[in-house]
C-alpha cells in the first residue's frame, strides 16, 4: 500500500486538511492497519486519553496535538511517538514518524470507511476531482465503477457519474491514469482517452472500399450500425490513420478524409 500512497497523495492536496481541526478526529473510531494486516482501534479522547484496542484487549495511553509542528505526540506506555501530519480528511488520517518520512501510520475512520479499503477511498477522491475538472459545479453523490478489457488484453477501469461509460469519465490502467490513446474493447466499442479522461466513446465500423484502395477501412462511428458522420476518425484495419484523400465506400458513397477525420462527403 505504501507505494500506492506515495503515488496518489500528491494528486490529492486539495482534500488535505489541517490537524488543527481536532473536532474531526477526536472521539472517532480510527483503525490502524499495520504491516501484518492487524487492525488496532485508536480513539483520541477529548480529555487527552488514548484508547487502544487490539482484538478486544484495551490499553490506555495519552495523546497531545503539537500545533507548531502539525504533529501528534502519542504515548502508548511502551513507547512514545511523534507523528507528523501527511494527509487528513474526516475519513482518513495518515501520519509519518518524525525523522522517518518514509514510514506511514494509516488510520481509517471505521464510521466513514466501513470496509477499511483505504486505496478505494483515495481512488474515489481522485476520481471525483478528475471528473469535476471540466465541470466544477457538478455535484457527485456517488461514483460508479465499470471495467472493460481491450482487444490486447489490457484492463480498463472507468469511474463516472453513472454505470454507463461516457465522455468525462476517469480511466485507469493498473491503478494509474490510462495513457492517452485509442482503445478498442473486446465488446467491440472503443474510447479515446486524453489526460486520464474519456474524450469520446465510439463504435468502430468496418467498411469495404471500391476499386483503387485497400480492401477496407475502419470508421469510429458515434453509434453502432450508423452511417459515417463528419469528424468521425478513420483508420486502416491495422489501426493506422489513413492517408488524406477521397475514399469510395461500397454501398455508402464517397468520403473525404483530412488529418485522419471525415471532413466532407464529395460527389467524387
Amino acid at each position: 500500500m505504501l507505494g500506492f500512497l506515495q503515488t496518489l497523495l500528491p494528486r490529492l492536496r486539495q482534500f488535505n486538511q489541517s490537524l488543527e481541526q481536532v473536532e474531526l478526529f477526536v472521539d472517532k473510531p480510527w483503525v490502524l492497519i499495520d504491516e501484518d494486516g492487524r487492525q488496532q482501534t485508536y480513539i483520541f479522547r477529548r480529555s487527552g486519553d488514548l484508547l487502544m484496542s487490539l482484538d478486544g484487549q484495551v490499553q490506555m495511553g495519552n495523546w497531545e496535538y503539537i500545533a507548531p509542528a502539525q504533529s501528534i505526540l502519542i504515548d502508548r506506555k511502551v513507547d512514545k511517538l511523534l507523528l507528523n501530519h501527511l494527509f487528513f480528511t474526516d475519513a482518513l488520517l495518515i501520519l509519518a514518524r518524525d525523522g522517518k518520512p518514509e514510514s506511514r501510520f494509516v488510520l481509517a475512520n471505521r464510521q466513514l470507511i466501513p470496509d477499511l479499503n483505504v486505496g478505494e477511498y483515495l481512488r474515489t477522491l481522485e476520481v471525483r476531482n478528475a471528473i469535476n475538472l471540466d465541470k466544477p459545479n457538478t455535484a457527485l453523490s456517488e461514483v460508479h465503477k465499470s471495467s472493460a478489457t481491450t482487444s490486447q488484453g489490457v484492463r480498463l477501469d472507468f469511474f463516472g457519474r453513472d454505470a454507463k461509460v461516457s465522455s468525462g469519465d476517469a480511466a485507469y490502467v493498473n491503478d494509474e491514469r490510462a495513457p492517452d490513446g485509442r482503445y478498442i474493447t473486446e465488446e467491440k466499442w472503443g474510447v479515446y482517452i486524453s489526460n486520464g479522461l474519456v474524450e469520446k466513446v465510439f463504435w468502430p465500423e468496418k467498411y469495404r472500399l471500391a476499386y483503387g484502395h485497400d480492401e477496407s477501412i475502419i470508421i469510429d462511428c458515434d453509434e453502432a450500425g450508423v452511417k459515417p458522420k463528419l469528424s468521425n476518425r478513420v483508420f486502416t484495419v491495422n489501426g493506422e490513420v489513413v492517408a488524406d484523400e477521397k475514399y469510395l465506400i461500397v454501398g455508402s458513397g464517397p468520403i473525404r478524409v483530412k488529418k485522419g477525420i471525415i471532413d466532407g462527403f464529395p460527389w467524387f
